[in-house]
């Protein structure tokens, strides 16, 4: 079992990360002041896999244990799926004491993290993660959220749960897009902040999910990382910007198709592969670290799609725009990254279009 601490003072927390790792549910349950009601939060597809499993568990524990489901998919990050959840808490005389329990992908972390955030004015949670994408990026590190018509993750907060359980044995119910989705947030770290996980993945060649990556491997390189620059940088106002790699058009890709078109991962690799364009352009990207990165990125498949008019104007709307100024992520070369203002944002734009016609 691997165990990974973030360093946050009174909010410090461990990853844990293996085969079976929910089994150490009980221990940490056991702990004083955490004898209050539970609340497990998943989504249809994961709570009919796992739901009674750990109710089961739970309730043969002695925790007393209630739940609630949502719809699978991004649709359900919104003020009502969000309002549903706390009314859902306040019915079952969820008090101070209680824990959240996110059990799913990104979207049951995010929406149940930010439920805990503001019911009461912040309970404690817990992260189960069961998709590749939440393990290596959204259930570290504290960020909540729901999407709004105007953009992705415009309304949250920063929430840091009490752990997180990463029980790598679910990954195989998980489907190949999936499972490719959460490989692109493997890669965005592997790019920006890790060129020894890049070249472990870029030796292994197939990068699907039955093409011999160690999934406990990728999963540990990705939270080390991820925890060291949560650590320097919680509240993202200045390291932090460099998980951003890829993000910004990506997000205005997912908000201008509609949300759960296209699965998050799947926009983050064409958001990549623009910002590597610029990168090119703007940071002297050798062509070298330029065709290494490409070549992996197109081992992850992406559906084709046709870019949107209205992308353009979500760029702006960004969470990390600061004033209307769009700055990119950019590469100097693997695992050298740079923070570059764009005098001209259609730029980011135009190499999202480039991207989806290579595709």
């Amino acid at each position: 079992m691997e165990r990974i601490e973030v360093d946050l003072k009174d909010r410090s927390y461990t990853i844990h990360i293996g085969d079976n790792a929910w089994q150490l549910l009980p221990e940490f349950l056991g702990d004083p002041g955490r004898g209050g009601k539970i609340m497990v939060v998943t989504d249809d597809r994961v709570g009919g896999l796992y739901a009674e499993r750990l109710m089961n568990y739970l309730s043969g524990h002695g925790a007393e244990a209630c739940f609630h489901s949502i719809p699978e998919g991004e649709a359900s990050k919104s003020f009502s799926h969000l309002e549903g959840l706390c009314r859902r808490m306040a019915e079952q005389a969820l008090d101070r004491d209680c824990l959240v329990l996110a059990m799913g992908g990104g979207v049951v972390g995010d929406l149940a993290g930010l439920a805990a955030s503001v019911y009461l004015r912040g309970v404690h949670f817990v992260q189960l993660p069961t998709s590749l994408l939440a393990m290596v990026d959204s259930s570290v590190g504290g960020k909540t959220g729901i999407n709004i018509p105007e953009g992705k993750n415009l309304v949250g907060t920063f929430h840091q749960p009490t752990a997180v359980f990463i029980d790598t044995s679910v990954l195989p119910t998980l489907s190949a897009r999936d499972w490719y989705a959460g490989m692109a947030e493997v890669l965005k770290i592997a790019l920006t902040l890790d060129p020894s996980l890049f070249g472990y993945l870029e030796e292994v060649r197939d990068l699907g999910p039955s093409g011999g990556v160690d999934p406990v491997r990728i999963v540990s390189a990705a939270c080390r990382r991820k925890a060291e620059i949560v650590r320097e940088d919680e509240r993202e106002s200045g390291l932090r910007r460099v998980l951003n790699f890829g993000h910004t058009a990506a997000h205005a890709l997912e908000a201008s198709l509609g949300y759960g078109v296209i699965r998050h991962g799947e926009a983050v690799v064409l958001g990549m592969m623009a910002a590597l364009e610029l990168s090119r352009r703007l940071c002297g990207l050798p062509d070298g670290g330029h065709r290494r990165a490409m070549e992996v990125l197109s081992r992850v498949p992406v559906p084709v799609t046709a870019l949107p008019e209205e992308a353009a104007g979500f760029l702006s709307r960004d969470k990390k725009s600061r004033q209307g100024e769009v700055t990119a992520v950019l590469l100097e070369d693997i695992g050298k990254v740079a923070l570059v203002p764009l005098d001209r944002p259609e730029d980011l734009v135009d190499a999202l279009r480039d991207a989806l016609d290579r595709r």
